[in-house]
C-alpha cells in the first residue's frame, strides 16, 4: 500500500468529517431558526459551539433537514448519525465518569512493576500548610492519657 494513497484517504476524510460538522451546524441554526426566531437560533449556536454540547444543533439540524428541506426522515437521520455516534463516547465517558474507575483499579498494577523509579510514594491529603500546627508532639499510647 502506498503512503501517499493513506496519506489521502485520511486528508479526504478529515475534509469530509469538517464539512459535516459545518454542515449540521448550519443546518441545526436554520432549523431552530425556523421554530423559535434568529435570535433564539443565533444564541443557541453561540452557546453550543462554546459549551461544546452539540445535542441541540444536531436535533435542529434534523428538524431543518425535514421541515426546510423537506427531505424525508431517513435520509435526515442517515445524515445526523454520525455526528452523534461520535458524541455518544465523550458522553458516556462524562456520565459515567469512566476515568476515575480506571484509576481506581490501575493503583495496583503500580506496585507489580520492577521498575518503580516514576512512582511517586506520596499520599494526596487535604492538609494545608496553615493547618499544619507547629510544636512538640508526644504520642499517647495508653488510653487513660486521652
Amino acid at each position: 500500500m502506498n503512503i501517499f494513497n493513506i496519506l489521502k484517504f485520511g486528508i479526504l476524510f478529515i475534509l469530509l468529517s469538517l464539512l459535516s460538522v459545518l454542515f449540521n451546524i448550519i443546518m441545526g441554526f436554520i432549523g431552530i431558526q425556523f421554530f423559535y426566531g434568529t435570535v433564539v437560533a443565533l444564541l443557541i449556536t453561540i452557546i453550543s459551539i462554546y459549551f461544546k454540547v452539540i445535542l441541540p444543533l444536531y436535533i435542529g439540524s434534523y428538524l431543518g433537514m425535514i421541515y426546510v428541506l423537506d427531505w424525508h426522515w431517513t435520509i435526515a437521520l442517515l445524515i445526523c448519525i454520525p455526528g452523534l455516534l461520535f458524541m455518544t463516547p465523550k458522553l458516556f465517558i462524562n456520565f459515567f465518569n469512566i476515568e476515575k474507575l480506571k484509576s481506581k483499579y490501575r493503583y495496583n498494577d503500580d506496585f507489580k512493576k520492577e521498575d518503580n523509579s516514576d512512582f511517586n510514594y506520596t499520599m494526596k491529603t487535604n492538609v494545608k500548610n496553615e493547618d499544619v500546627i507547629e510544636g512538640e508532639y508526644e504520642v499517647i499510647k495508653d488510653e487513660k492519657k486521652k
